[in-house]
């Protein structure tokens, strides 16, 4: 395992100051956070996840993310922690995902490849109770929220062609009306009726990273 000093710094000189990072409206009706408002410091770990269709391969260099629009980054990442529990990246910063079999296959420890990834804000996996497992390394980032996007684009329904639901009606947000609308504060329970996406644009805080968070209950 990195020495402790390694989790503090990682590797900002390669990440972005400024990072778009994906909440869903479900997260804040759970109780996990309130609403998040333009101008306020929040606290919370970044989860990621694999768009459909993308897997990782062999990389060189050092860890990085180039933002390429939404949430999703194109990144060089170091996998520094791979366990039955939890997978950690430094893509920059540390960000996580709960393991998985197939997970853990694509992300052996130890290994830098170059994938692109969605981040969004940590539900609760990481504070709720990941952050007591000793191994297991602060992951809480400190955020000065710019701006608060809301998705516009309308829903659709359409026939699931993978997964469990194949051949049943799910419905997806409009492919060619996607867009965003600027607001000043998240309103999780009215926005899109309950059902809102929001990108926080936040500034990553010269703070070293935590294992608790005043901002989640």
């Amino acid at each position: 395992m990195p020495h402790v000093g390694y989790w503090i710094g990682m590797s900002a000189a390669n990440s972005p100051t400024n990072w778009d990072i994906g909440l869903s409206a479900w997260i804040v009706q759970d109780g996990n956070y309130p609403d998040f408002k333009v101008g306020q410091t929040a606290e919370f770990a970044l989860e990621f996840w694999l768009p459909e269709g993308i897997e990782p391969r062999i990389a060189i260099g050092v860890p990085s993310a180039i933002n390429v629009g939404d949430s999703f980054y194109e990144t060089v990442a170091e996998v520094v922690l791979q366990t039955a529990d939890i997978t950690i990246l430094d893509i920059g910063v540390l960000v996580y995902r709960e393991s998985s079999s197939s997970l853990r296959s694509l992300f052996p420890l130890g290994s830098l490849v170059a994938v692109r990834l969605g981040l969004g804000v940590d539900p609760f996996f990481y504070f709720e109770g990941l952050s007591r497992v000793a191994e297991i390394p602060p992951l809480i980032y400190s955020w000065k929220i710019l701006s608060i996007l809301k998705q516009t684009g309308p829903f659709i329904e359409k026939l699931a062609e993978v997964g469990p639901l194949v051949g049943s009606k799910v419905r997806i947000r409009d492919p060619q009306r996607l867009g965003y609308e600027e607001v000043l504060k998240t309103d999780a329970w009215n926005d899109d009726d309950g059902y809102a996406e929001y990108l926080l644009r936040c500034d990553l805080l010269p703070i070293a990273p935590k294992r608790d968070s005043a901002a989640s209950t």
